[in-house]
């Protein structure tokens, strides 16, 4: 088993009022306080050259490069980019979903500098309930995105997050409609509803090309209370996984602890 340290699990130290974590940072911080070599990011860490438009303002190059030699200073490998605040792909509105294509489209060079294989995209939507018009929305943004993926050599990942894909069977009919080999999913472990979780991961799993192992809290013997991390684990074993399992703690005790934790979880029944 591979494993991968999701930004987000530490997304308190990038938001701190006090002396806040630089991303130029996280590269180092990754390898010397958990021993992980591997790093996800997130869009909202990075410094733009206007923070007040995040989706539209480009990242600057230099900023990107200076990005890069970090990581590779570290001897970390950027895998992967969470990015979100980049408007609705699942709009109904035309304008609206074109412009959402457009804000997602500078990713494709930014994981190009920063030698970056993948980044996710949130589907669109709102609330639990999806419209066919929605769901076919979603479905021709994410073509488009899969075309300039393909073209750039980058994968193009969507999460079963909120909105449209809270629906594992529409994640499902998405990435089937849809049909690149530069496009598929991010499963993590917690954001299916407790009733269906398993379900939906085993739905999602034969697509999937990154997995967020995400914890919330731990007992004595080292499981998380609510999710069961074995039996996630095993549905990806089973569907014969071989990509990177990032941990992703989103807990309210202290950062530290959760991620040294959901390492040791992940070791415990690596594959």
């Amino acid at each position: 088993m591979d494993i991968a340290l999701a930004g987000w699990s530490i997304h308190r130290r990038f938001r701190r009022e006090h002396d806040p974590l630089k991303l130029l940072d996280y590269p180092g911080l990754a390898v010397e306080e958990f021993e992980i070599n591997k790093i996800e990011l997130n869009s909202p860490f990075f410094l733009y050259e206007n923070q007040a438009q995040q989706a539209t303002s480009p990242v600057a190059g230099s900023y990107l490069k200076q990005l890069k030699a970090a990581a590779d200073a570290a001897c970390v490998q950027i895998v992967g980019i969470a990015v979100d605040g980049h408007g609705n792909l699942g709009s109904v509105d035309p304008a609206e979903r074109k412009q959402a294509i457009e804000n997602h489209r500078k990713w494709f060079d930014i994981c190009q500098v920063l030698g970056c294989g993948a980044f996710r995209a949130n589907s669109g939507g709102h609330g639990n309930q999806s419209t066919a018009e929605e769901i076919k929305a979603s479905t021709e943004s994410f073509a488009q995105l899969a075309k300039w993926a393909e073209a750039a050599g980058i994968n193009i990942l969507m999460e079963n997050h909120w909105g449209i894909s809270v629906n594992p069977d529409t994640m499902v009919q998405i990435i089937t409609a849809v049909s690149s080999r530069n496009f598929g999913a991010l499963a993590d472990f917690g954001n299916f509803p407790d009733e269906y979780r398993l379900e939906g991961l085993r739905k999602i799993a034969p697509h999937t090309k990154f997995v967020h192992a995400k914890f919330l809290e731990f007992d004595a013997d080292g499981e998380d209370r609510r999710i069961n991390g074995r039996a996630c684990i095993e549905i990806f074993k089973k569907a014969n996984y071989r990509g990177l399992f990032g941990i992703e703690f989103e807990g309210k005790g202290d950062d530290h602890e959760g991620v040294v934790r959901s390492k040791a979880l992940l070791q415990k029944y690596a594959y």
